[in-house]
């Protein structure tokens, strides 16, 4: 039997206690986890430690975002001259056992785990220990189990089957240990039962100890203790953390990746119906006004945000810089069918380019996130979306009878600033797909919902795909070479 191995536990990250706002510090150093989990501030900054490590996978133009799975599922253009050599070209063909493509894969591999391991360690410190406030301690190890089960769900995702499909076959190792022995593969069943706990869990320790249940993202986003029982930073910002909607929201999106359409719009019907302490919802989907404040990642809808210091985007109006580019007339006929008042075609540039004939378009998400740039109002647009609520409609869309999808979709469009054409038995999936395609554009979400829904023709794709193009091959780092 294959064995899942590691070259060792990476160091967890220590930061300094001057921090003006929690997960915007950098590292200043490292420590071992025995000196760290000596004070209660060690727990702190071993969680923070952690949310910076995912990083590495979770930043813009990062594999897990706009850049590795998104050139799979064929949204960025690549040039053929290079592809011999092109990591890009390389994945947009599927061609994973490529020197270029393995390297990339084992990086992102060995960074999951890495977060993966970290996470353990913090567990298995709050199992003993007796310095913290239980509040603290059970908010902590609510976080740590929902971070455990994000990062192990997005590994699946990858490595695993096809849901509709899965089989007998093990896939990967679901590690909740911290050892030298080498952890064995899971089935894709185990695995998904071991992730579920973990989330199910998470769910019922952050329902009763996040404050984000009590008092409205607004008020959590503002200066430092201004909630008296709050009185730490700990307690603040939780859009930037795996808070209690959170939870749900990846309930609804691992429920439906099982097939599980039931408990996928239970969940998701929680995050929508969400309100704060003054009944107002506490999550809403973006408008038109988010973009005049630069505030292009919609910052109001999410549920998780991963907290950048900063990003100098590349891909700015003038074209000389764009990188990750789509012809502009394959995006406004192919993708938006002529809808250019769509709220989320405002989120393209225009660019010149010698790749091809015609303009193209890269997109603005991750622009104005560089402070020396920024003009933005809210300094919380510097959060990389990882869950989203407008996900969450489209999750009720696809598992709601006919007529309650249609008022969803409804409300959904509108807000979008486009009318709904009635959804039909015929229409819904390929309606949801283009819809998932407009919305996570740059999120690294697209090559998900195609995998998952089984699609073999993706859009702007010259080639089918099936298992071989959706089931990623482990890294060669991971397997010694054999498959």
């Amino acid at each position: 039997m294959k064995k899942f191995q590691l070259l060792g536990l990476i160091a967890l990250l220590i930061f300094t206690g001057s921090c003006k706002k929690y997960l915007t510090v950098e590292p200043a150093t490292e420590t071992t986890a025995d000196k760290l989990f000596a004070s209660k501030q060690g727990y702190t900054d071993a969680l923070v430690g952690i949310y910076i490590g995912m990083r590495k996978n979770y930043s813009p133009a990062t594999f897990l975002t706009s850049s590795g799975t998104d050139y799979m599922a064929q949204l960025w253009y690549t040039q053929p001259s290079t592809g011999t050599v092109d990591l890009n070209y390389q994945l947009a063909h599927h061609n994973y056992t490529s020197t270029s493509v393995d390297g990339a894969l084992n990086t992102m591999f060995l960074n999951q785990y890495n977060t993966i391991l970290n996470t353990n360690t913090l567990l298995n410190a709050l199992s003993t220990q007796n310095i913290l406030e239980t509040r603290v301690a059970k908010c902590t190890e609510g976080e740590a189990l929902a971070i455990r089960a994000f990062t192990h769900f997005d590994l699946i995702r990858l490595f695993g089957p096809i849901p509709t499909n899965p089989g007998s076959k093990t896939y990967l190792a679901y590690v909740t240990t911290v050892d030298n022995k080498a952890y064995p593969y899971e089935s894709y069943s185990s695995y998904m039962t071991k992730l579920s706990a973990d989330l199910d869990k998470a769910e019922q320790l952050l329902q009763t100890y996040d404050p984000i249940v009590k008092y409205s993202n607004s008020t959590l986003n503002r200066t430092y203790s201004a909630i008296a029982e709050y009185p730490d930073y700990f307690w603040y910002y939780r859009q930037n953390r795996m808070n209690y909607y959170a939870v749900l929201g990846l309930q609804a999106r691992v429920k439906l990746w099982m097939g599980d359409k039931v408990n996928a719009a239970k969940y998701a019907k929680m995050v929508i119906n969400a309100v704060d302490q003054y009944g107002t919802k506490q999550f809403s989907l973006g408008i038109r006004s988010n973009l005049s404040a630069k505030n292009y990642v919609f910052f109001t809808e999410h549920l998780f945000g991963l907290n950048v210091e900063e990003f100098l985007d590349g891909n700015t109006s003038s074209g000389s810089q764009a990188s990750q580019i789509i012809q502009q007339a394959k995006l406004i006929t192919d993708l938006y069918q002529n809808e250019t008042s769509d709220l989320r075609y405002s989120l393209f540039y225009s660019n010149t380019t010698s790749a091809f004939t015609g303009n193209a378009s890269a997109t603005k998400k991750y622009a104005d996130m560089a402070k020396s740039t920024s003009t933005s109002p809210n300094t919380n647009v510097f959060s990389i979306p990882l869950i989203r609520l407008s996900e969450m409609y489209l999750i009720m869309i696809e598992c709601s009878s006919l007529v309650e999808a249609n008022t969803y979709y409804t409300t959904y469009r509108t807000a979008r600033e486009v009318t709904a054409t009635p959804l039909t038995d015929v229409n819904l999936q390929s309606t949801l797909m283009r819809e998932y395609i407009k919305e996570f554009y740059a999120e690294g979400q697209t090559f998900f919902a195609y995998k998952r829904l089984g699609i073999t023709n993706m859009l702007w794709s010259y080639h089918t795909t099936g298992e071989a193009q959706y089931v990623l091959p482990l890294p060669t780092g991971e397997t010694g070479g054999a498959q």
